[in-house]
């Protein structure tokens, strides 16, 4: 009751830092294991820097490290290459000296000489040494057959190879729950086709003994990886290249799981894709962290509710294993936390061929997300607008204009709720449209007047893109589904103007708060909506307030229901006394339902 992954390349700029040891002696390490003789080059047509990487190793001196340099395009090959020599001859040095003190014997180099003079460290191009006042942005429009040297090493110089800029993975890991990089940040790389290998250590005492448990960006630990530290280990791919292995550890130990849960007994019913006309929907209200974890909804809202059970780290196994479970084609969810979307949600469901998009309300940090099965749907469209901006809109203005009470205006202007729209075509059927709408409405109890126009609004804005949608491709069938938490239960207004098509100017909802009463308004729209799931008793269930707040609306003359996945019982939502709980990990509950395009 609350308020494309693979195109999404995050740039990092690398700037000149103390060289990296990529050693495994380090219990929690994050390791870019870099190609021996490669060195990786990452410039884009048109920037003024250029990044350059490699690892630099020397069995003599006992030296393994890594080198990041950021450097100006406009810059001289000889000053480039006298900044790699400062940075490595340091390292040398420290570490011949180091051994000197211990009295120990080893060949002593000569690093005091100006190493780019003597071709000590140099750069080949075609097997070519390159002039020391060339500048490094006409090497950089064409940096084939182009090397490094470096003490007579030779690195072939690699431009914008796959390369990861940082990984991590979840402070908590549940065994029977998925589990994946909490951050995957990397360039040039296709996710998909990159590889990601999970380990196991098997023993405390012997730190690097791992035994390998898995493949793939998404993890379920099994009950043996209980007590154990896992590592993942990617090597990061993309149509034509592969770049540098990079591995992390889990900092803490997989845990024991809460067990099967109520969402485990749904999924029963969904063991199995849809296809052809028939295809699976849900609507999802996920509790967003932002609200969960304040000291209010810890002490107040939900204090039957362990901590770590309301801990988001924990809440999103659960949430990603229900979404994922229901096999579902489109996936609408309210508050969605940004970075949950961006760090969870979408690279996660994005491996299971799922493309989302999403939208804050406003300037809150949560917000709506729609996902779509990219084998089954194509995006056409998305859009999205905020009610309190956007009351211009045609028809709803007309009603806007006759409403005197400045009082309730000013309440609804305050509103940050939005409406988030996706048309999809079907690729099985490429002459169905449907247009997906998605929204979350005002929350508080004595405000059933301002949700009923955000419900009028909603379903008029969603009715007039449906209708340009239509226009637009004359030889399609244009379909629409809505849904939601609409914080309205089925007795109010909202739920008549979905169904019945009118409200009159005497709905109770109308004068919910005597001073923003709303008088001599009746509203009709012209969309044909039923309830999928019907009217459950419960959509939202704590102890203070349990009732059906969430639909998925459909047009009822362009649809049939084929199947309305069982909600949980009462039993089972009084277990832990209410919801969020160690099995529930929203205080809302998920619908899902199969829709077939009739005809």
């Amino acid at each position: 009751m609350r308020n494309t992954f693979a195109a999404k390349l995050l740039v990092h700029r690398f700037h000149l830092i103390s060289p990296i040891l990529t050693s495994y002696r380090s219990k929690h390490f994050q390791a870019k294991l870099l190609k021996m003789n490669e060195a990786f080059l990452r410039y884009d047509k048109g920037n003024d820097m250029f990044d350059i990487s490699f690892r630099y190793v020397d069995k003599m001196t006992k030296i393994d490290r890594q080198f990041n340099f950021s450097r100006q395009t406009t810059e001289r090959v000889s000053n480039f290459l006298k900044r790699v020599d400062i940075n490595v001859c340091k390292v040398v040095n420290k570490k011949i000296e180091k051994r000197k003190k211990k009295n120990t014997a080893c060949e002593v180099l000569d690093l005091t000489k100006d190493n780019v003079n003597t071709g000590k460290i140099m750069l080949l191009k075609n097997d070519v040494e390159v002039d020391g006042d060339t500048l490094c942005e006409s090497l950089l429009q064409d940096s084939a057959e182009l090397k490094l040297v470096i003490f007579e090493k030779i690195f072939l110089v690699k431009r914008n190879a796959p390369y990861i800029t940082k990984i991590s993975l979840p402070s908590c890991i549940l065994a029977g729950f998925p589990t994946y990089p909490s951050k995957f940040e990397s360039l040039y790389t296709d996710t998909k086709r990159s590889i990601f290998d999970w380990y196991r250590n098997d023993s405390l005492n012997k730190p690097n003994s791992w035994t390998h448990v898995g493949i793939g960006y998404l993890y379920v630990p099994s009950v043996t990886d209980i007590g154990h530290h896992l590592k993942i280990s990617c090597e990061p791919r993309n149509e034509s290249d592969s770049g540098s292995r990079m591995e992390i550890l889990s900092k803490n130990v997989v845990e024991a799981g809460p067990g099967e849960c109520p969402f485990d007994i749904r999924h029963q019913f969904t063991k199995h894709k849809l296809s052809d006309r028939s295809f699976r929907v849900i609507s999802y209200n996920i509790l967003a962290d932002t609200y969960a974890d304040s000291d209010f909804s810890k002490d107040v809202l939900f204090p039957y509710c362990p901590q770590y059970a309301l801990d988001m780290d924990y809440r999103k196994q659960l949430i990603l294993k229900e979404i994922i479970g229901f096999n579902s084609d489109i996936i609408c969810l309210q508050e969605v936390d940004k970075n949950i979307f961006e760090y969870d949600l979408l690279p996660s469901l994005y491996m299971l061929n799922y493309d989302g998009v999403f939208v804050t309300k406003n300037e809150v940090t949560e917000g709506l997300a729609t996902f779509f099965n990219q084998d089954r749907f194509e995006k056409l469209g998305f859009e999205r607008t905020i009610m309190a901006q956007n009351v211009d809109l045609p028809k709803f203005a007309a009603i806007w204009s006759k409403i005197d009470n400045d009082k309730m205006k000013e309440r609804f202007l305050n509103r940050n709720t939005t409406v988030q729209i996706t048309t999809l075509r079907s690729k099985e059927n490429q002459f169905e449209i449907l247009v997906i709408g998605n929204t979350h409405l005002y929350f508080k109890p004595d405000a059933d007047h301002i949700r009923l126009l955000q419900g009028y609004y909603a379903i008029t804005y969603l009715h007039d893109v449906a209708k340009r949608i239509q226009e637009e491709n004359p030889e399609c069938n244009v379909s629409v589904i809505f849904c939601g938490d609409f914080n309205s239960v089925p007795e109010c207004g909202i739920y008549q103007l979905m169904t019945k098509n009118y409200v009159s100017e005497t709905c109770e909802d109308w004068k919910s708060n005597t001073e923003e009463t709303v008088k001599n308004i009746s509203l009709t729209q012209d969309l044909c909506m039923s309830s999928a799931c019907g009217v459950p008793e419960y959509t939202n269930y704590t102890p203070e307030f349990s009732a059906c707040l969430d639909y998925i609306f459909y047009e009822r003359d362009k649809f049939e229901v084929e199947q309305v996945v069982p909600m949980p019982s009462k039993e089972e939502l009084t277990l832990h006394t209410g919801l969020p709980s160690v099995v529930f990990p929203s205080d809302h509950i998920s619908l899902c339902a199969d829709l077939k395009l009739k005809g």
